[in-house]
């Protein structure tokens, strides 16, 4: 883990120290994760904030040495097989049969740290005609009843299974999880931080 790396934050709030309560209870129509999300890259940064132009706020941090970081952008290299394998495991024990399906499978789930697409809902395959109506209907008619509902059943999955992974680096003692993040078909470094107090003071850039 590079702890010079210099790790950006977007929003449209003022942030004058990292913290993970008073946030408010809700971004949209779901609820804040138990986590922080950083980029390296900026474009991605600003694109994650929910707004545009000059509402964007970017902040910068850095991670302090000796930090408990998990590094999963690219298992086996930047963290032990076992490591990997054992986080894993706790994904899955979050909510059995529920989380990820990409979790289940450690091919599946190094590929998907190192792409990327672990942040991305993969559903199982008897749901696939399920889902595939569900994504029809919220990319093509999102402004009906039925798209809305289908748009935020999806968005509210999605977060339950990234919400799997804070949870378990919760539990298993981490600080933060490093990784990579997949978004329109880019890859991009993507932090999780669970101790804002690893992190320095933020600083807007």
């Amino acid at each position: 883990m590079n702890f010079s790396t210099n790790w950006l934050h977007g929003t449209k709030w003022t942030i004058t120290a990292w913290t993970l309560h008073d946030r408010g209870p809700l971004k949209d129509a779901t609820p804040l994760h138990k986590a922080l999300f950083f980029t390296s890259d900026r474009s991605f940064a600003e694109g994650s904030s929910g707004v545009s132009g000059k509402a964007v706020n970017v902040y910068q941090s850095t991670i302090k040495e000796g930090s408990n970081v998990l590094d999963l952008s690219k298992p086996g290299v930047t963290c032990t097989p076992d490591e990997s394998e054992n986080f894993r495991k706790r994904v899955m024990q979050c909510r059995p049969g529920k989380t990820n399906v990409q979790a289940e499978y450690p091919e599946y789930w190094e590929k998907g740290w190192q792409t990327g697409a672990i942040m991305k809902l993969a559903h199982r395959e008897h749901e696939a005609e399920k889902m595939q109506m569900m994504e029809y209907l919220a990319t093509y008619q999102r402004n009906t009843p039925v798209g809305i509902d289908s748009f935020n059943l999806i968005q509210k999955m999605t977060r339950d299974c990234i919400e799997d992974i804070v949870d378990a680096a919760i539990a298993a003692g981490y600080q933060a999880v490093a990784g990579n993040e997949l978004q329109s078909k880019l890859t991009y470094p993507l932090l999780i931080v669970l101790d804002p107090n690893i992190l320095s003071a933020p600083v807007k850039v």
